[in-house]
């Protein structure tokens, strides 16, 4: 039969200590402790859990605090009724029919927010997939419309882009251009607002296909006029050439010629 190796302890001391025989025994010290079949360790006292577990269970946790509900700017003021509207408009509708493609609304309250959120009622709704709960607010203050990024970016777009812009009557509205060569605009939350004009007046929620377009009389910024403005003054000045009443001297010449023939008669 084979034998079983078995780890020892340590040495053990020998100290004296009386036996009945009158001899000295070994006294093992306080140290030392005994391995064998028969002594085992407490983490040997039990076997492998592996079949002991609890079946798997499925927690959702939010890794990241969502951002407190947005509360209108402290200056935000209801604009003048029935001044502006806000147009709303899907790209490939618009321009196969943009007369019934828009949908519009009255922009009577100081503030509007925007966002793909169902929960938090007034909110004008975007459910594309990039679109965060609440994504941008237009607000009113001081006479002029000004667009702020909440949560997402935003982009601030020249109408000259979109020439199938109907209003909520189905009329082309008058178009307005600058010298600035940047169309398109980018804000991200940490800018600043910015200030609505009459070109720049179309704006897009993060990859969405949907344009918002604010109408109504807004202010010029510096370097924006009217496209076809200019041909209107030159034709409205054609006509007045045509139509100029003579002038003063012309008028004085026929007088004094019907007077002269008077005269001669």
């Amino acid at each position: 039969m084979a034998q079983v190796p078995v780890a020892c302890a340590p040495s053990p001391s020998f100290a004296p200590g009386p036996t009945a025989a009158g001899r000295f025994a070994p006294v093992p010290s306080p140290g030392a402790m005994a391995y064998g079949p028969l002594c085992q360790c407490a983490f040997m006292s039990y076997g492998p859990r592996i079949q002991q577990k609890a079946p798997p269970k499925s927690v959702e946790r939010d890794l990241y605090d969502k951002p407190p509900p947005f509360n209108p700017p402290n200056g935000a003021e209801p604009p003048p009724p029935g001044a502006f509207t806000l147009m709303a408009f899907d790209m490939e509708e618009a321009k196969t029919d943009p007369v019934h493609a828009a949908r519009s609304m009255t922009l009577d309250q100081p503030c509007v927010v925007f966002g793909s959120s169902q929960t938090h009622d007034g909110q004008v709704h975007d459910g594309h997939k990039t679109v965060l709960d609440q994504h941008a607010c237009l607000y009113f203050a001081k006479g002029k419309w000004f667009i702020k990024a909440i949560n997402g970016a935003t982009y601030l777009e020249s109408m000259t882009l979109h020439p199938w812009l109907r209003d909520a009557e189905g009329r082309p509205p008058k178009r307005y251009t600058s010298t600035n060569t940047r169309k398109i605009e980018a804000i991200q939350p940490m800018d600043l607002k910015r200030r609505l004009s009459r070109e720049v007046c179309v704006f897009r929620l993060g990859e969405s296909d949907r344009r918002f377009w604010v109408s109504g009389s807004l202010p010029l910024k510096d370097g924006e006029f009217e496209e076809d403005g200019g041909e209107r003054k030159k034709e409205r000045g054609e006509r007045g050439e045509r139509h100029e009443a003579p002038s003063r001297r012309e008028r004085e010449t026929r007088r004094s010629r019907s007077r002269s023939r008077r005269r001669r008669r």
